[in-house]
C-alpha cells in the first residue's frame, strides 16, 4: 500500500498590480515562501479573472496588468501551518484559502529539506 502524509493546501488569490510589502506581490510571496521553508510552491497566471473591480482579461490590452495570479503552495501540514504563520502579517489585503490535502508518495514529502 502506498504511505500518504496529510498536507495542506494554501492558495493566494492577487493581480499582477498587487504589492506586498512595498514589492511586486508575485515576487515578494515566492520569496516569503522561499524564507519560510514552503516546498511545492506554484505561480499560475489567469487569462482573465472578475473581482471586486469588474472583469479584468488578456483581451483587453489596457488591463493585461491586472491579470489574475494564484500562488499555491502544497506541502505537509506541520511546514505550510507554520509558513502560513509567517505569510499572513505581509498578507493583509489579499485573498488566502487553506484546504486540507493527501499527499502521496510519503517519502518525497518527507526529505525536501533541500530547496
Amino acid at each position: 500500500m502506498e504511505a500518504t502524509v496529510r498536507g495542506l493546501c494554501i492558495r493566494i488569490y492577487l493581480s499582477e498590480s498587487d504589492k506586498v510589502d512595498g514589492q511586486p506581490a508575485l515576487t515578494a510571496i515566492v520569496d516569503l515562501c522561499r524564507q519560510a521553508g514552503l516546498h511545492g510552491v506554484s505561480v499560475v497566471r489567469g487569462i482573465e479573472g472578475m473581482g471586486k473591480h469588474g472583469v479584468h482579461s488578456a483581451a483587453f490590452i489596457s488591463l493585461a496588468h491586472q491579470l489574475p495570479l494564484l500562488v499555491e503552495i502544497i506541502d505537509t501540514t506541520e511546514r505550510a501551518e507554520q509558513g502560513l504563520r509567517q505569510l499572513l502579517p505581509h498578507l493583509e489585503h489579499i485573498r488566502v484559502a487553506t484546504w486540507p490535502v493527501t499527499l502521496h508518495h510519503a517519502e518525497a514529502w518527507q526529505n525536501t529539506s533541500e530547496a
